[in-house]
């Protein structure tokens, strides 16, 4: 993968093995976010509703979670358009070769912010734990947990590069 400044848009150039994964991660996402909330897990709903304390103790802030909540809730919507936009059929994404995406910078944050929800809905929906997350998928047995890690490694990196290659700029 290749990630490039073009005036006011971030351009990335997408292997094919790149292209595939990241696609696949893409619609999963889409079709998330269309999920009503009732319709998730309770693990992923509590993730969508969240709860905010003060430090260590349990002690909600007042108000917060109702704010958090309808704040994660109304990003949901605003990102389906814009996967809508990325997936639509004839996009660069879409295109076998050469495969891109572009973004306007307001867009790039956004398409940060969904590879973590990707890799945060993955590790909820499989149990997976923030160390767990660094496991090596060849370690683990079972064959669902082990797709699951590869995705959450392949998000990682690709956010790490994206991040990285425009610190390098």
């Amino acid at each position: 993968m290749k990630v490039a400044r073009n005036r006011d848009q971030i351009v990335l150039r997408l292997e094919s093995g790149e292209r595939e994964i990241l696609l696949g991660s893409l619609l999963a996402l889409r079709k998330h976010y269309q999920t009503e909330l009732s319709q998730l897990s309770e693990a992923l709903q509590h993730h969508w509703r969240g709860t905010l304390t003060r430090g260590d103790g349990a002690e909600e802030i007042p108000g917060a979670a109702e704010e958090l909540e309808a704040e994660r809730l109304s990003w949901r919507p605003q990102r389906v358009a814009l996967l809508d936009k990325w997936l639509a059929q004839g996009s660069p994404l879409q295109s076998a070769s050469p495969a891109s995406l572009t973004l306007s910078e307001g867009e790039f944050d956004e398409f940060l912010a969904m590879l973590n929800d990707r890799r945060i809905t993955l590790a909820v929906a499989h149990g997976v734990t923030e160390e767990q997350m660094e496991w090596n998928p060849l370690t683990v047995q079972s064959r669902e947990l082990q797709k699951a890690l590869w995705e959450i490694h392949f998000l990682a990196f690709l956010q790490e590069s994206c991040v990285s290659s425009l610190l390098e700029e």
